[in-house]
């Protein structure tokens, strides 16, 4: 199995950043690795909301949450993919801390290849090092989102990162 995390502060209140995090449809507005997302449940959050998301360059991938905490965090569930690594299991946690007027936000993987020493192989060539850079780049799309209410682009990453 393996773990990764990243974690990000966020100069807004905890409040609007669940909010944004809540639409668990919305996610493309944020995250800069999706062509586009949309809800596939009639709920568009807490356990057993579902969406599909189309990944850049290629491929999608199929969620669910599977545990929800009101305000402070849920678990995602991907449960299927196509042209994405071969996962026997994945999920991800993605969590809000409040700090002030600023908000910490917590993400958190954990999946584990298929193929046995194949998987392995796969994982350390490039999996790992693909959403070790994923993570980062969900959490400074959605600090830009939160802090400016405007849809991130590369290019606001790249004004973010110069200021860090």
């Amino acid at each position: 199995m393996t773990q990764l995390k990243s974690e990000i502060r966020i100069n807004a209140p905890k409040e609007k950043v669940w909010e944004i995090l809540a639409d668990f449809g919305g996610v493309a507005a944020y995250n800069l690795n999706l062509r586009s997302a949309h809800s596939t449940s009639e709920a568009n959050g807490g356990v057993g909301a579902t969406r599909h998301c189309d990944l850049l360059p290629m491929g999608s991938i199929e969620e669910r949450i599977v545990d929800w905490t009101e305000g402070q965090g849920y678990t995602i569930d991907i449960y299927e993919g196509k042209g994405t690594p071969p996962f026997k299991s994945a999920l991800a946690r993605i969590e809000v801390h409040p700090e002030g007027q600023q908000t910490l936000v917590t993400m958190e993987m954990n999946y584990s290849l298929k193929f046995g020493v194949v998987g392995t192989a796969m994982n350390k060539m490039m999996v790992r090092a693909q959403f070790a850079k994923a993570l980062p780049l969900i959490l400074q799309g959605l600090k830009i989102y939160a802090e400016t209410d405007k849809k991130p682009t590369r290019a606001d990453l790249k004004s973010l990162a110069a200021t860090a």
